[in-house]
This record gives structure tokens, C-alpha cells and sequence, in this order.
């Protein structure tokens, strides 16, 4: 699958997820289920203290043997959901611009996923939507709530609140939208029938990988201003660092819409499976839905009956994370996560 991953991935780092959800795109190219064609990071917001993590891309490329190319989003949040920004300046398109060059290049259709910002992606969409209709496959939305927090109902999804028009327009699409809810209910960490969150202990995830790989981890979480970042990944990281590291956990939410664009899912034992011949064995899959997102970014969905195997591609198709084993979800996932990891040497 040709792939763009969209991330909000700063050094130093707003949350570490998107580290680990960067290793997992790189390992997934690097056993062939994505073709890479680009990264594109969000510009910062400006409560972020780091800047876009050009170097962890470059860290990566140098593990997987890639020389996957990296753009900046846009700076500028929408005004609306129909706003395409005609008037930005051009060095803030650069990603809009990329998206669509890669969409017209590439001779099958190609698929985004989304952990980060939204607007570079509808900005593009709404330049082009034709070029959108035809050429992407889908893009994985990892955003927003299945359910509003009863306690704080006015509350709403990071992601979204940066740019709540940006999400609402992701429900605009025209192609198939497959929606990652962070949360099934907002804020509560805790993982649950709609939502991608899980914890992720650092010691299962992390604790054999090579030492290039741990290194990318090190230099990550101790914010290291080192400009020597490529040959410090020839050395393991300085053990008393690395053990205080292994003792952390990490909220997750992206990993299954990775999975998803590869056309894999977990099974409750944390085998990583095709998703066609997974049956009852997975952990997680996709149900069609009905789905609409007001201006504000709130949604309403409700499950929809399957659509036929010649519309479940349709640029209208909807589709939804929905986890069939809340208890199980959490250790399947780690353990993808880890058998993941290892495909670095």
C-alpha cells in the first residue's frame, strides 16, 4: 500500500506515541506491507516546546535502509470546514502541495493515515477533490471520541481542539474515511469498545530491540540536544537511562489504524494477521457507520448494515474502529507492538 503518514512528531517531544508510532509505519515498510512515500509533521503549535522531529525521521530512514522525504504542514488553522486557504503563502502549503504531487504520481491508489492534524489533508482534498476520488484509498483518522465524557460534556478531543474545522471536513472526504476514535469516552484512559487507547508498558515493548532502534528511543526521551544522532545509533544507550526508560508505560493511540492501512489486525493473542482471514480471532475491526461531524467538531454516528463488497470501497464508504475484546486489547497490542519492533536489526 502506497502510503503518507501525518503526525504531530516534535523533538523535544509533545507526547513520546508518536516515536513509537513512527517505528511501527518504518517497521511495516520495512517488511513490505507500505510503500513509504512521506512524511508530514505538523507545524507546532506554539505551547510545544519542540519544533518537528526531522532527526527521528532521518534516524529511521538510517535503520530501514529508506530515504522516505519529510514536508511541514501548514501553520494556519481553517476558518471552516470549506476553507482550501487559497491565499497562504506558499513555503505553508508545502504539504498540501506534496500530497497532491504524491497522489498524481502514484499508479495505484494511496492510502494516509493521521495522527496528528488534520488540515493538510482536507486542504488538499478540497484543492483537488477529484484527484482525491480517484487516487486515495483512504485515509485512518486517528481523532476525536466515540462518546462525550458525561462528567465534562463540553470537553473535546485534543486533536480536534486545535483545529476543530479541520476534523469536521474530514467527514467531507471524497473517499473512503476509516475513523480511530482516541477515546470511547473522552479523557477516560482506559480502553474501551470504540476507542484505540491502550496502555503500552515501555519494558514489553522495548526491551529487545536492537540497539540502533533503542538508541532512536533514548535520544527521544532524554529530549538530547546530541548533533552526533547518527553515530550514537552504532552504540547501545547508556544502560542507567535506558532501564529508567524501560520502567515507563505509554498511552497509545494509533497503533490499529497502522495495522488497518496495512490490511492486518491483531488477534487476542497478539499475533499480527491478515484482517481478511483473522474471523473471530481479532482483537479489533472495522464496522461500517453513518457518520456525521458538526462545524464545532462533535459527532454523531450509529452503526450502519455492511455495505456490498462492490461499495465497500465507494468514496462515500464510513468504517469505525470497534474493539471485540476490551479486556484482551491492551496485551494483544503490546505484543504486536513488540514482535513489530524486532524487525529492526
Amino acid at each position: 500500500m502506497p502510503l503518507i503518514h501525518v503526525t504531530d512528531l516534535f523533538h523535544p517531544h509533545g507526547d513520546p506515541d508518536d516515536h513509537f508510532d513512527l517505528a511501527s509505519v518504518y517497521a511495516l515498510a520495512l517488511q513490505g506491507r507500505f510503500d513509504l512515500r512521506g512524511i508530514v509533521i505538523d507545524y507546532p503549535p506554539g505551547f510545544r516546546a519542540g519544533d518537528p522531529a526531522v532527526v527521528a525521521v532521518a534516524q529511521m530512514n538510517r535503520l530501514a535502509g529508506l530515504a522516505v522525504p519529510v514536508a511541514i504542514g501548514t501553520s494556519q488553522t481553517m476558518t471552516g470546514r470549506a476553507d482550501a486557504m487559497p491565499d497562504a503563502p506558499w513555503r505553508d502549503t508545502a504539504a498540501i502541495r506534496f500530497i497532491l504531487e504524491q497522489l498524481r504520481a502514484s499508479e495505484r491508489p494511496l492510502a494516509l493515515t493521521c495522527v496528528g492534524s488534520a488540515a493538510d489533508i482536507v486542504i488538499a482534498a478540497l484543492r483537488e477533490p477529484a484527484l482525491f476520488r480517484d487516487k486515495c484509498a483512504a485515509v485512518y483518522l486517528n481523532s476525536g471520541s466515540a462518546h462525550d465524557n458525561p462528567a465534562r460534556p463540553e470537553q473535546l478531543e485534543f486533536n480536534v481542539r486545535l483545529d476543530p474545522a479541520a476534523y469536521a471536513a474530514m467527514f467531507d472526504l471524497p473517499c473512503p474515511l476509516v475513523w480511530f476514535p482516541c477515546w470511547n469516552v473522552t479523557e477516560v484512559r482506559e480502553s474501551g469498545e470504540s476507542g484505540s487507547f491502550y496502555w503500552l508498558p515501555h519494558r514489553e515493548a522495548l526491551a529487545e530491540i536492537s540497539d540502533a532502534a533503542a538508541n532512536l528511543f533514548a535520544y527521544m526521551f532524554g529530549k538530547s540536544t546530541e548533533p552526533k544522532w547518527l553515530r550514537a545509533m552504532n552504540f547501545p544507550p547508556p544502560a542507567d537511562a535506558w532501564e529508567k526508560i524501560l520502567d515507563g508505560q505509554r498511552g497509545m493511540w494509533s497503533t490499529a489504524s497502522l495495522f488497518a492501512a496495512a490490511g492486518l489486525t491483531v488477534t487476542r493473542d497478539g499475533d499480527i494477521v491478515s484482517s481478511a482471514e483473522a474471523g473471530d480471532s481479532a482483537v479489533f475491526r472495522l464496522k461500517p457507520v453513518q457518520v456525521t461531524c458538526a462545524d464545532d467538531g462533535r459527532t454523531t454516528w450509529r452503526e450502519r448494515t455492511p455495505p456490498a463488497p462492490a461499495a465497500a470501497s465507494t468514496a462515500s464508504a464510513r468504517w469505525m474502529l470497534s474493539v471485540t475484546d476490551v479486556a484482551r486489547y491492551p496485551g494483544a497490542m503490546t505484543r504486536a507492538v513488540q514482535a513489530l519492533f524486532k524487525t529492526f536489526e
